[in-house]
């Protein structure tokens, strides 16, 4: 497979319209019989995502591609991670599988379940002992990949902050073209001033995820047993405090992420601050909102409309206030 290359100044693709022609389920199985594995074209589902392709195969398989060297690095680091986790950690996680010689893409087992976050999401929000039992998972699996990974294993070659939230002068900028609202416009940007002004001790560094949620979850639909976690393309050495952002939802009830921290401190002996972890989580939140610049109020992206962005930052905002 042919990588684009990327100019490192700019961020911008040479060659960039042929970067963005979809790979074909044609083209993929060809590059799959290169490693023993065949497959007809009607097998396979391609998707595009941030520099890369994933085809999904069956019996449960993905192989992913890149689409630039960015992409391929980005493939390449998340392949160490994953490593990593396989020989530290015994919750569920992607299974690499084999990768081509070149590099440009791999094959990984899935992790079982569905990924159905909306779905889990209202289940949740309707049975305080569902957010408790799903919590306590989540609160096990972080504990475990917190504790069994170190700095020595990851700081040097992993990020030291996450790729989300955007700055705050990115969030400034954009906020104003997406909203008409001078007191939420500046109280976003109290926030994200008090976001980028938190100092994070050596000892709340760990390596995480920093997108914890249900859509990167394999649950089982019946019995709601959470199986593993996956996509670990944004890791980081950060703080462990990002790995709970997204157990927070535009309610005052917070079963999901107690049950989380409950498990995770007693497993580690240490106190998870609620109050960085519900400032985290506005940051998050605003960052998506202005994410919306240059797309209509009633379409959904990331999964929301403007109206349900709005609340979920309205609220979080409050949160994080009165804090």
């Amino acid at each position: 497979m042919k990588l684009v290359p990327i100019d490192e100044d700019t961020g911008i693709m040479d060659g960039v319209a042929d970067a963005h022609d979809a790979l074909s389920p044609e083209s993929a199985c060809e590059a799959l019989a290169q490693v023993g594995l065949r497959f007809s074209a009607a097998d396979l589902h391609v998707e595009a995502r941030e520099d890369r392709w994933v085809a999904r195969l069956p019996g449960g398989l993905l192989a992913w591609f890149a689409q630039s060297e960015r992409g391929a690095r980005r493939l390449a680091t998340e392949r160490r991670v994953l490593r990593l986790l396989e020989s530290r950690c015994t919750f569920g996680a992607p299974r690499l599988l084999l990768e081509s010689a070149d590099g440009a893409f791999d094959v990984r087992e899935m992790v079982p379940g569905v990924s159905d976050p909306w779905r889990i999401f209202a289940e949740v929000v309707d049975s305080a002992r569902l957010a408790a039992q799903i919590g306590a998972a989540i609160g096990s699996i972080l504990a475990e990949q917190h504790a069994r990974i170190g700095k020595s294993d990851v700081a040097d070659w992993l990020p030291h902050r996450p790729e989300w939230p955007e700055p705050r002068e990115w969030v400034e900028q954009r906020l104003p073209r997406v909203i008409d609202d001078p007191e939420l416009i500046a109280d976003a940007a109290a926030i994200m001033e008090a976001y980028e002004g938190v100092p994070v001790a050596e000892a709340d560094r760990a390596f995480v995820h920093t997108d914890v949620g249900f859509h990167n979850l394999g649950i089982d639909p019946d019995t709601h047993v959470v199986h593993g976690i996956f996509d670990y393309d944004g890791a980081a050495w950060a703080d462990r405090h990002h790995d709970f952002r997204y157990l927070v939802f535009d309610r005052d009830r917070d079963e999901l992420l107690e049950a989380a921290l409950a498990v995770y401190e007693d497993a580690l002996g240490l106190r998870v601050d609620r109050k960085r972890v519900l400032l985290y989580n506005a940051a998050c939140a605003l960052t998506f909102l202005a994410f919306r610049e240059g797309k209509r109020p009633d379409e959904r992206s990331c999964g929301r409309t403007l109206a349900e962005d709005l609340s979920w930052s309205r609220h979080a905002i409050d949160r994080a206030t009165r804090a």
